[in-house]
């Protein structure tokens, strides 16, 4: 693997995110990419994209869209997939060669951060990002992954907004959030009155092990305290 991609932190700006901007610019590649290239971003997300076609060597160090960009922003959505193949193949080799068939969410989650300098929740994103570029490029991936890869790199669907949508590339603030989930929730009666609810839209698979530590101490305490109280109800 080249030098620059083992330094550089692997793409955790969304996929939608990413895609918009690979669609916005087949209209017309300029031949400067900057911030000014996706006013409709918050200076936080547009440092994240500008990142991210550098790690995907879309960019050069200063700014100037490579071969590589030209070839991926294009209208034909078909070319789109096949050079993008390319680049996921190149870029995150370290990843293919796990064999992503066979590959379980740990061994991804473990070699994401060795190798591509992602921890915590940058790398839950950096491990999105990958699988939903993966998907929409047709690639295959083990059924363990779940829903975390789809077919087509798409979003869950979510409910439609009142606010109308204007700019080429998705506003961040929605699209950044993590992929909706259901759940489980515990609810727990107090002795004293009043109830106790606690859910979990987390994405285990990605959890810190701090983040493990205190999660499943809380689980425990509950657990606990459900002992002499035969009122507990849990949902899912």
């Amino acid at each position: 693997m080249a030098e620059d991609v083992l330094t550089a932190a692997a793409v955790y700006v969304s996929w939608h995110t990413f895609k918009n901007a690979i669609e916005s610019l087949a209209q017309g590649v300029p031949n400067q990419i900057d911030r000014s290239t996706f006013p409709g971003l918050s200076g936080g997300v547009q440092s994240q994209l500008l990142a991210g076609l550098k790690f995907l060597g879309l960019t050069k160090d200063d700014g100037r869209p490579t071969e590589s960009l030209h070839a991926l922003a294009v209208a034909d959505e078909a070319a789109r997939k096949e050079q993008l193949k390319k680049i996921l193949q190149e870029r995150y080799a370290d990843l293919f060669a796990l064999d992503l068939v066979k590959t379980t969410p740990n061994q991804l989650n473990e070699r994401m951060s060795s190798i591509y300098n992602v921890t915590g929740d940058t790398r839950g994103k950096a491990v999105r990002f990958f699988l939903s570029a993966v998907g929409y490029a047709g690639i295959q991936v083990s059924r363990l992954f779940g829903s975390m890869a789809t077919s087509n790199g798409a979003r869950p669907k979510r409910r439609a907004s009142a606010k109308p949508r204007t700019n080429a590339v998705i506003n961040e603030e929605e699209d950044d959030l993590p992929p909706a989930t259901k759940g489980p929730a515990r609810t727990v009666n107090l002795k004293s009155g009043g109830s106790l609810t606690m859910s979990a839209t987390v994405d285990f698979f990605s959890l810190s092990q701090d983040d493990r530590t205190f999660v499943f101490a809380l689980i425990d305490q509950m657990d606990k305290y459900e002992k002499g109280n035969s009122e507990l109800k849990t949902y899912v």
